[in-house]
């Protein structure tokens, strides 16, 4: 073997060598925090995930409109919707969108300054809708009939635990007429990974010691608290919440809708 030759396939086993430690204690540290991290500390680090990004604040973002899925997902799904009940709106990107699109939207967010700066840039844009402020993985107190429901960009790879989705996913059920869409948007996976089972194992091992829930296969921290999705996993979901799935997609982002 010549010496160019050597000093080639040295430097690329060197750097995959290098490339599975950082993805090995990458799952390790995740899995330790997560492990460590109650409730509290997760809504924290959401929380300031949110302060330190300034994209979900700026004009030109939220002026930018649909996402390509999104919007392929709107056009497919909610061309006979008039009244739409958006959760996770965020800074009003999709409040905004949806209401040029001539729908009446409801708009929710949890974050109150995305709430402060999202009121202020639709009256900018002279959009009538409004966000209001709702706890996160809450739903309207008020129950109202909706065409269709939109938990808005990832917000629902942000809920902690099989249980309360599902529970979440029910209590929307009150909300939406007889055949109406909803649409979810999550983090998709094809398939779980090494890193995933070791995330796991970690932060289980962890929660011995503490009277906290265990984590799922499919926790990460990542800034905040997500939890990625399969396929199956995600249908059945929404299957076990008492819906029936009728489109999904994970080209650019996952993307489910269902109906009752």
């Amino acid at each position: 073997m010549g010496y160019h030759r050597l000093i080639a396939r040295i430097s690329s086993l060197s750097l995959q060598c290098m490339a599975k430690v950082y993805h090995f204690m990458n799952a390790v540290m995740t899995g330790f925090w997560l492990g460590v991290m109650g409730d509290k500390s997760l809504d924290q680090a959401d929380d300031l995930h949110y302060k330190r990004s300034s994209k979900y604040i700026d004009d030109s973002y939220n002026r930018s409109g649909l996402f390509r899925w999104e919007k392929v997902a709107i056009e497919k799904y909610f061309s006979k919707a008039r009244a739409i009940l958006l959760l996770a709106a965020g800074g009003g990107r999709e409040t905004y969108a949806l209401s040029k699109m001539g729908f009446e939207v409801d708009s929710y967010e949890c974050n109150k300054a995305l709430v402060e700066y999202g009121n202020q840039f639709l009256q900018r844009n002279v959009i009538k809708a409004r966000i209001e402020y709702l706890p996160r993985d809450a739903v309207p107190a008020e129950v109202k009939k909706f065409d269709g429901v939109i938990v808005g960009w990832g917000a629902y790879t942000h809920i902690r635990g099989k249980k309360n989705r599902i529970s979440f996913l029910e209590k929307l059920k009150s909300f939406l007429r007889n055949e109406a869409p909803l649409m979810v948007s999550f983090l998709y996976i094809e398939e779980r990974t090494r890193q995933d089972r070791i995330v796991n194992k970690v932060s289980n091992f962890l929660k011995i010691f503490s009277k906290k829930g265990k984590r799922e296969t499919g926790d990460w921290l990542q800034s905040g608290f997500v939890h990625y999705f399969t396929e199956e996993e995600i249908k059945n979901e929404l299957i076990e919440a008492g819906y029936r799935v009728i489109g999904f997609n994970s080209v650019d982002y996952g993307c489910i809708v269902a109906t009752i």
